[in-house]
């Protein structure tokens, strides 16, 4: 069966196991995860009692045959000498197997590594990981590799010297990379910017990386274990009782997030109503008036904080509490209801993206929602969340401050 036939017939199977879909060749009966189920399907396909989904080529020659099947359990058994991978910029990626180093430019992915336990794989890095309070903290050794420059323009020369394996980068820059140096490495793009896309990060990576088994461990012991808490909690609440939240930018003031950010999705998780969600954009961001803040007169305003005021080695709050403060001064929103109440936030931008984001969302679904949420204690997780997954069982024993809610919220 050839390759235009496939993408002719290409269907998704009547019942998925999951809504995401693992975008890694060989994934044929396209749910979240390759194992037998796969082969079967493959089997049935050369049979023609199945259709062949795009992704039932698993060796990526054109046709659908016994050697699909064999391929699926050459990546079952982590035997695989070359992986088919469809990255977060829509290109199709060859992987040649196995992947001994890596750099990653994107700080998120490098908090991915961290949790992978493929930290020692990583042979250089961007200046913003080796500059970064956050990994000097919790992944120290990624701090003490190589800068190859910039995570958005890196130094093409230095990294054809290096010449990894694997080089992670940003998804819109992806492309550009890939045309310098993709006969010699293979470059993954990433978009790192939703809870969505740090879940299809990690799965694909623990595929190229051979870090199924850690993988495992992050979902069940601490991914989905909160999540599903978040979940749970929050399912019977009618929209109509949903708090209406303000996220301001770390950027300026009345700077805030449109329709199509990571924003929108994360107030969705935590039980919230984002004020902006009929706010188109390009980007993630819009600048807005306080009139408009005004009138959709938000129950809750979050305010993100730079993270040199905030976060890893910053313990004064000093700086936070001035962010509260000049927004509980500012005269336009005196009779907003969050100003009103007192219920404004201060939160590093440290939480807002990677593997920590549940930490997030049960600070916000705190906010939100604190009666059902009392027993919990987000400082707490995020503790355990750094235990488990630095390198160092980093715990903020410092008083590292990560939000500010106030002498009343303290």
């Amino acid at each position: 069966m050839c390759l235009a036939s496939i993408a002719m017939q290409a269907v998704m199977p009547a019942v998925l196991a999951s809504d995401y879909i693992l975008e890694i060749f060989g994934n044929a009966n396209m749910d979240d995860k390759i194992d037998e189920a796969d082969a079967t399907y493959i089997a049935d396909v050369i049979a023609s009692s199945m259709s062949p989904t795009t992704l039932s080529d698993a060796n990526g020659d054109g046709k659908v045959d016994g050697r699909d099947i064999d391929q699926v359990q050459r990546i079952i058994n982590g035997t695989v000498e070359q992986l088919i991978v469809m990255d977060e910029a829509n290109r199709t990626v060859r992987i040649d197997m196995p992947v001994k180093s890596v750099v990653p430019l994107v700080d998120r992915d490098a908090k991915i590594l961290g949790v992978l336990g493929a930290t020692g794989l990583a042979v250089a890095v961007s200046d913003n990981i080796k500059d970064s309070k956050e990994y000097k903290a919790t992944l120290p050794s990624l701090t003490d590799l190589e800068s190859v420059g910039s995570w958005t323009e890196p130094d093409l020369e230095k990294l054809l010297q290096i010449e990894p394996d694997l080089l992670i980068a940003y998804s819109t820059s992806a492309e550009n990379i890939n045309n310098s140096i993709g006969n010699r490495v293979a470059v993954l793009g990433f978009a790192s910017s939703t809870p969505h896309s740090t879940k299809d990060e990690l799965l694909k990576l623990s595929y190229v990386l051979n870090k199924r088994e850690n993988a495992e461990i992050y979902f069940k012991e601490f991914h989905d274990k909160y999540l599903n808490i978040i979940k749970d909690r929050l399912v019977d609440i009618p929209d109509d009782d949903r708090l209406r939240v303000y996220i301001e930018s770390n950027s300026g003031n009345y700077r805030t997030y449109n329709k199509n950010s990571v924003v929108q999705k994360l107030v969705d998780l935590a039980g919230g109503r984002h004020i902006f969600s009929d706010i188109e954009g390009n980007g993630a961001f819009a600048t807005l008036g306080a009139e408009e803040i005004m009138k959709r007169n938000p129950d809750i305003i979050i305010k993100y904080a730079e993270k040199n005021s905030s976060g890893y080695e910053v313990s004064d709050p000093s700086k936070m509490e001035a962010l509260r403060n000049e927004i509980l001064d500012r005269p336009e929103l005196a009779e907003v209801n969050a100003v009103k109440s007192g219920r404004v936030y201060v939160m590093s931008s440290y939480l807002s993206y990677g593997t920590d984001y549940p930490v997030l969302l049960l600070y916000w679904s705190k906010w939100l929602h604190p009666d059902l949420f009392r027993d919990m204690n987000p400082d707490e997780i995020h503790r355990e969340y750094l235990s488990m997954f630095s390198e160092t069982n980093y715990s903020p024993e410092n008083g590292e401050i990560f939000v500010y809610l106030g002498e009343e919220g303290s």
